[in-house]
């Protein structure tokens, strides 16, 4: 991971309040001081279990377990790395973030991913200038001039042409300089079975190059201009592109900032309506489309709503269908999301290009104003699909896929919209409908939890392994962990096979986890100190409120994670403001307490200290768990000095003797100080 400067990621926490930042995706259905609750937008529940403390700047859903600060929280909702969710949050709270220096651990792979961009920069150079001025592009130019692609809309999308023949490309690449390597991650070469040939993926086709958001090329879409099939090839997934994630023309569609977004289903359609004057216009990639994409439709200037076109034939509707469920779903999730999906259909059948060259851009603008919401759309496609020539309906089909439909949603209204329609088709009462849609909507939502049950668990996992390698990369010197001030405590686990299994507290792992390092096992004592000093947070140094030797330090910890934390704690604090719980979420994120992030742990810890509402009981409760931690400490001080002694004699004898009336003395001490809590 980069190291983006301090003074940028505390300028970001502070700025991107959470509220506003979690309150895009989530909708609060509870506000309680500074406590806000909703439905989780990270998995399915009816109750509310999603937390926001905007004291704190966090949130913390108690239901899958995911928490953390805003930097966090966009990772996980915009599938982003951590430097990609500063930069996201930085543009959209106006921080200026640098770019991250040379001493990241994964330079060589970002210095790979911008020669692989620079590549398909060059490539496009290539593909315009072959379609410009080779001869043996006349097909590509006369096919452009036959669907009216004049010279600047082939500048403006950057149109070209790849060569027939084969390794003239490849050539090109050799002579600028790149590896074979570089081309294969670039998506635009197969590789041969055995891995040691590359061959042009592309050739005797028109060019359609694929930017991201920013306008930098990431892949290519190549039409074909004979018989063969397929007619259209599409880079696969690559160093630098993941079709799922992009739009084809997004980076000149979002400059609009129009407040509908119109997404078609090809490169052709967008090229045209871009020319009839709708800028505002997308295409999904070959692919169905996906949350991600939609994702990236609401991250568009001020969009309001998202129109789509799908074909008219069969798969094109059948795609339809499977894209509305999607989005449904996801805004369900995303309750804060206010964006309207409405469906349009070109009449007759024809693709929109078809439709602007015949009738003009007036008539293409009535048919997108005449786009129905959601439920309109499925409330007529359920009639649609189950009448005859001669207006004879289906009723049981019918209402089979009209309570199906229904049960998508978990919007009253429209599912009102769609049951009415079908109540008066049918000559049923309108209760009986909502009642059969609201059972399959039960059950798809329990199998719905279930799966999400068991991705949640697979993401879980990657991310514990992904810590642990980070740990076992980072790992520090023995010395480091053997620092004790005072001397490690009573119940300490040094090792997992040293502790009774009958004996683990109800709710912590057992240790019969081959996979969990020494370095993550802490007891709940421990967490609790952990979490009663991170919530004293600016009174923990303040001398009115604990004394010097009463602050907990590393040595107060047996787990080394817990150490390091507290380590890194103190670099950060600053006096008579400490460190937010926000900006030290960044540094628990690194490490694993108990097989489980150490921010999810330790989260968990804090909400019982939020209890007490006067600082002093907090600092009474923080005081009683470091004095009996720092007794047991001593007690086993003192046991292993006593069985010392016994196998001593002489100078080495006293000098146990002597330790032994520190440590009692020192036992006396702290014993005193508990009893004046």
């Amino acid at each position: 991971m980069g190291r983006i400067p301090e003074r940028v990621i505390d300028e970001i926490l502070d700025k991107a309040d959470i509220e506003s930042v979690v309150g895009h995706y989530v909708s609060f259905t509870k506000r309680s001081g500074s406590n806000l609750k909703g439905l989780c937008p990270f998995h399915s529940e009816k109750t509310p279990s999603f937390n926001v403390n905007t004291q704190k700047n966090i949130y913390k859903c108690f239901g899958c377990g995911k928490g953390g600060n805003a930097i966090n929280f966009i990772m996980n909702i915009e599938s982003l790395s951590y430097p990609e969710a500063v930069k996201f949050l930085g543009a959209k709270y106006g921080v200026d973030v640098p770019e991250e220096d040379s001493d990241y651990r994964e330079s060589h792979i970002k210095q790979h991913k911008e020669r692989v961009r620079k590549l398909l920069s060059d490539a496009e150079a290539f593909f315009i200038d072959e379609f410009k001025h080779s001869p043996d592009a006349s097909v590509a130019r006369s096919y452009a001039a036959g669907r009216q692609l004049d010279p600047d809309t082939c500048d403006k999308f950057g149109i070209g042409y790849a060569p027939a023949e084969w390794g003239v490309l490849k050539s090109f690449l050799v002579k600028k300089g790149y590896t074979e390597q570089e081309m294969a991650d670039s998506g635009l070469f197969s590789v041969s079975s055995n891995g040691d040939k590359i061959f042009e993926l592309f050739r005797g086709r028109l060019m359609f190059p694929i930017k991201d958001a920013f306008g930098n090329t990431i892949a290519f879409g190549g039409r074909n201009l004979g018989k063969e099939l397929p007619k259209y090839i599409n880079s696969p997934d690559s160093a630098v592109y993941k079709k799922q994630d992009n739009l084809y023309a997004y980076n000149i569609a979002k400059k609009e900032r129009s407040k509908t977004l119109i997404v078609v289903e090809g490169y052709m359609d967008v090229i045209a309506m871009h020319k009839a004057g709708f800028s505002n216009t997308v295409a999904a990639l070959g692919t169905a489309f996906t949350d991600s994409q939609l994702r990236l439709c609401a991250r568009t200037g001020n969009c309001e709503e998202v129109v789509f076109f799908f074909d008219s034939d069969a798969a094109g509707q059948k795609a339809a269908l499977r894209a509305i469920q999607m989005m449904i779903k996801y805004l369900r999730r995303m309750s804060g999301m206010m964006i309207i999906i409405k469906i349009a259909k070109v009449p007759g059948g024809k693709d929109p290009d078809e439709f602007i060259r015949q009738n003009g851009t007036e008539a293409f603008a009535k048919v997108v104003e005449s786009a129905q919401t959601m439920s309109e759309y499925l409330a007529q496609r359920a009639y649609n699909d189950n009448v005859d020539e001669n207006d004879k309906l289906d009723t049981a089909r019918y209402l089979n896929d009209i309570c199906l439909y229904g049960s998508w949603t978990d919007d009253e209204i429209a599912r009102d919209i769609i049951a009415g329609e079908a109540s008066k088709k049918l000559n049923m009462r309108i209760e009986v409908i909502i009642n059969r849609m609201a059972g399959l909507a039960s059950n798809d939502r329990e199998r719905e939890a279930m799966m999400e049950a068991r991705g949640l668990g697979r993401m879980r996992e990657e991310e514990i392994e992904n810590r642990r390698s980070y740990q076992a990369q980072e790992q520090l010197p023995q010395e480091y962990y053997d620092s004790q001030v005072p001397p490690p405590e009573t119940g300490a686990l040094k090792k997992a096979e040293d502790v009774p299994q009958q004996d683990v507290p109800p709710g912590f792992p057992t240790f019969d986890q081959p996979q969990m390092s020494e370095d993550e096992i802490a007891d709940p004592m421990q967490i609790s100190l952990m979490a009663h000093a991170l919530s004293l947070n600016e009174l923990l140094c303040d001398k009115s409120m604990v004394d010097k030797e009463d602050i907990v330090r590393a040595g107060d910890f047996r787990c080394p994670n817990l150490k390091k934390m507290i380590r890194e704690y103190y670099e950060l604090y600053t006096e008579g403001t400490g460190v937010s719980v926000a900006r030290f979420i960044d540094v628990m994120s690194k490490y694993l307490l108990n097989g489980r992030p150490a921010e999810d742990v330790i989260l968990e810890a804090m909400t019982k200290c939020d209890r007490y509402s006067d600082s002093k009981v907090l600092r009474d409760m923080y005081l009683a768990i470091l004095y009996k931690v720092r007794l047991e400490q001593m007690t086993v001080k003192e046991e292993e000095l006593v069985k010392k002694m016994s196998l001593s004699m002489g100078e080495d004898r006293e000098h146990i003797i002597q330790d032994l009336k520190k440590i009692d003395l020192y036992k006396k001490k702290i014993k005193d100080k508990e009893s004046r809590i």
